[in-house]
């Protein structure tokens, strides 16, 4: 550096300033979306078109969006940067090819919608890097706008990107549903598809399902009236107007998403059946939120090859990672109410006031957290609660506390030691598979917190998969020997319930076959301390209902319905 430049006064770095996404433009243009399961991208279209947009959703990222990617990425970036760039320039070029298209009508036409953070990973670099790629793939007029994944939305007009899309409390109304129901969905399935008798359809109901739900989110909702209790609830929350309360007093009650559950309960029901006397070893996913969430290269197909492989895997819900961000607010408040008060003998008035504000503040964000699992458990209810409800967060918290500090942010923080602790000690999982990008740093350093979990409990079946695009052969065979002795377990649990029940597998057959309820995708089967597989739980229901030789056959109805049992606070 010369004495010229050393002078020169430093200058901070600005983002270039966008072409905003008006109110006025909202009738020709098509706001992207995308990267996340099937589900999950395509009712979260949906719902953005049932607010009056034009909605798409890009394809899953597959391996030639990830040559695309690094090709026009900067190197050394995670996975997800690099097939969600990819696909979406990918898409981009189809469309523009498709409809005749010059690159300049495209990034008139299109707008991509995505998440944003300034943590402290890679992931706050997506944004920037979405942009680079899009120039260089001649869009360099492209609108991107990202959202605050923490609470924030850069779709703000005061940040520049214009008043096109209204970053509201419909919006996120319609976004929480969209992504709970696709949860719900799924979980329903990957519960049941390994047991099924006709996979081909189990697939045909996914989609008959995933049909219905679309059509009900894509349905406008008329604005609720503006009530007495609206304006009331407005002036004693943070909600910005009585409209926002009336809007959220409406969804309340509202029953667009569970009446769509409850028919797909019915098709589900009436789609096909399953046999739950195969015994599956349980595989629970957790991981960095985007490996864990796809299903496409970016993770390897791993939910597809564990299926193939005889497993039942339990994906993580977006709704948990949502309720995970909306609990971290309480012990940030924490931290700044920390910082600023005096001792409680020297307070002021002043200090006073913030510790009660704080105390508010702490209390809406708790009812915030009943809501969602409110609205949680509606849609679980909707399909007899065969999903798994939301973990509490205070449980996590105190799990994964002495192995990872919850305050150390970026990824999903403490919950990937959390909740390799929480099924292993409640008996939900065989095994963890903790699935992330390559170099992944928060994941990293769960790995490493991971190694003091496994000396404490050296029972504990973990097993962590780094994705980079290649290298699946020496992934899946990493997989096939955890799974060995998972599904050992499995198969040993099975024959134990056997034993203990007093019947043989050709009686419990016989069994089930006079009744189509026990061949139901849906059907309740009870947690059971005896086992884990799913299977194993069934045998051990089936002798609770079935008569000994001794009692001789039971009188009709009197078999009565069981529900399957909650997931256990460790409290």
């Amino acid at each position: 550096m010369n004495t010229q430049d050393a002078a020169r006064p430093g200058r901070h770095y600005r983002r270039p300033v966008e072409r905003p996404f008006t109110r006025a433009e909202r009738d020709r243009v098509t706001l992207l979306f995308g990267s996340l399961s099937v589900a999950h991208d395509r009712l979260l279209t949906a719902a953005i078109r049932g607010l009056g947009y034009h909605a798409e959703a890009i394809p899953t990222p597959r391996r030639r969006d990830l040559q695309t990617g690094r090709e026009l990425c900067n190197s050394g970036q995670c996975n997800p940067v690099y097939f969600v760039a990819g696909a979406l320039i990918n898409h981009l070029e189809r469309r523009r090819s498709e409809r005749g298209l010059d690159r300049d009508e495209v990034a008139d036409r299109y707008v991509f919608v995505t998440p944003g953070s300034c943590g402290p990973c890679r992931f706050g670099m997506y944004e920037a890097q979405y942009r680079q790629a899009l120039a260089k793939a001649g869009y360099p007029g492209f609108r991107v706008i990202a959202f605050d994944k923490k609470g924030g939305g850069d779709g703000h007009p005061d940040e520049g990107y214009g008043d096109g899309l209204a970053v509201d409390l419909g919006l996120y109304i319609a976004v929480l549903d969209a992504l709970f129901m696709a949860d719900v969905l799924n979980a329903t399935f990957y519960r049941a598809r390994p047991y099924a008798t006709d996979a081909a359809a189990a697939d045909r109901t996914f989609e008959t399902c995933l049909t219905e739900c679309e059509q009900a989110l894509g349905r406008p909702r008329p604005d609720p009236r503006v009530t007495v209790t609206a304006r009331l609830l407005a002036a004693v929350t943070p909600l910005p107007s009585a409209a926002d309360a009336a809007r959220l007093l409406a969804r309340l009650r509202d029953r667009t998403c569970t009446d769509a559950l409850a028919r797909c309960r019915r098709i589900i029901e009436e789609g096909f059946e399953v046999d739950y006397l195969r015994p599956r070893p349980l595989i629970k996913i957790t991981g960095e939120f985007w490996a864990q969430t796809t299903e496409g290269d970016g993770n390897f197909r791993m939910f597809e090859f564990l299926e193939a492989e005889g497993a039942e895997i339990q994906v993580e819900p977006v709704a948990g990672w949502v309720d995970y961000m909306r609990y971290g607010l309480h012990g940030q408040l924490e931290e700044a109410r920390a910082a600023e008060d005096p001792p409680a003998g020297a307070r002021s008035g002043q200090a006073l006031l913030r510790v009660a504000t704080t105390r508010v503040r702490h209390w809406l964000i708790k009812q915030t957290g009943r809501l969602l699992h409110r609205e949680y458990d509606r849609m679980r209810a909707a399909l007899r609660d065969c999903p798994a409800p939301l973990a509490d967060q205070r449980t996590l918290e105190r799990l994964g506390r002495p192995y990872y500090h919850p305050r150390i942010t970026g990824g999903e923080g403490h919950l990937e030691v959390a909740k390799t602790l929480y099924y292993h000690r409640h008996r939900l999982a065989h095994m963890t598979l903790s699935l992330k990008p390559f170099g992944c740093m928060p994941s990293t350093q769960s790995d490493g917190a991971q190694a003091a979990v496994q000396a404490d409990d050296p029972d504990i079946r973990f097993l962590p998969i780094e994705t980079s695009g290649e290298g699946e052969i020496n992934a899946y065979s990493r997989a096939q020997m955890a799974l060995g002795e998972a599904r050992e377990s499995a198969r040993s649990e099975f024959r134990d319930a056997l034993a203990r029940s007093g019947h043989d597998l050709a009686t419990l057959r016989a069994y089930i076959a006079e009744r189509p309820q026990l061949r139901s995708p849906l059907y309740p089967i009870p947690q059971s301390d005896a086992a884990i597989s799913r299977a194993a739980r069934f045998v051990h229901h089936l002798a609770e209902r079935m008569p000994t030789r001794a009692e001789g056959p039971r009188p009709a109805g009197t078999e009565g319905k069981q529900r399957e049992i909650r997931h256990v606070d460790p409290r």
